[in-house]
């Protein structure tokens, strides 16, 4: 029971990520990447023509921000949330912040929370079939299992894969978190990745990639 408390406290915590205001300086390379991320926001066509009777239309990064990649949209609603034209230069912005250290503080859980924000563009078009994403599996298995006791066989092995892939994600949270995932990993007997064949925008960042160059796994929805 205690957990499948944990994996819901750790899918709240995700659902409340942000990158956060004012991060502090870092070095230049992380204030050129910070830059990159706000002038993405501009739509381009308003900068050079102006606005056009009066309406200032939101680019398609400045939507990507406004969502929450991580929430539960289902599985087309996630597919709509990947196919935005800005997600691949934000992914990449992204996982450049966290190779490059860019997110720092005091207060630990911040940073990991930043942090963790940043690497969700890394998970959250993770799919473990065609058109059919981690994200949404893991809310949908979670809810389901209820209050089960029972997390190796009513979400781990439901999710196969996408556990894998959401540990290594959440690698970039608190130690806490990362303790409890292996404790899963290894009490479950938890297996590969989904394959990067099924991730278009996954990335080596801090040596940890989200997905596996190898098989692809078809998980059997019930």
């Amino acid at each position: 029971m205690r957990c499948v408390f944990f994996f819901l406290r750790l899918l709240m915590l995700v659902h409340g990520q942000y990158i956060g205001n004012g991060l502090r300086y870092v070095s230049d390379t992380c204030e050129a990447l910070k830059e990159a991320l706000d002038i993405m926001a501009i739509n381009g066509d308003q900068l050079v023509n102006g606005i056009v009777g009066g309406q200032v239309v939101e680019s398609d990064c400045t939507k990507l921000r406004k969502i929450n990649v991580m929430d539960y949209h289902g599985d087309d609603g996630q597919d709509a949330i990947c196919v935005n034209s800005c997600y691949n230069a934000t992914a990449s912005t992204f996982a450049q912040m966290i190779n490059n250290d860019c997110f720092q503080g005091n207060d630990d859980y911040e940073v990991a929370n930043q942090r963790l924000y940043a690497a969700s563009f890394q998970f959250a078009c993770q799919r473990y079939a065609s058109s059919k994403y981690c994200v949404t599996l893991i809310a949908q298995k979670v809810s389901d299992a209820g209050t089960s006791s029972d997390i190796c066989g009513k979400i781990i092995d439901e999710i196969d894969c996408c556990f894998e892939s959401y540990r290594r994600y959440m690698s970039f949270g608190t130690q806490a978190s990362i303790a409890q995932l292996n404790y899963i990993q290894k009490k479950c007997g938890v297996g590969s990745p989904c394959s990067c064949g099924y991730n278009a925008f996954a990335t080596n960042i801090s040596n940890v990639y989200i997905c596996s160059s190898g098989i692809i796994y078809n998980i059997s929805i019930c």
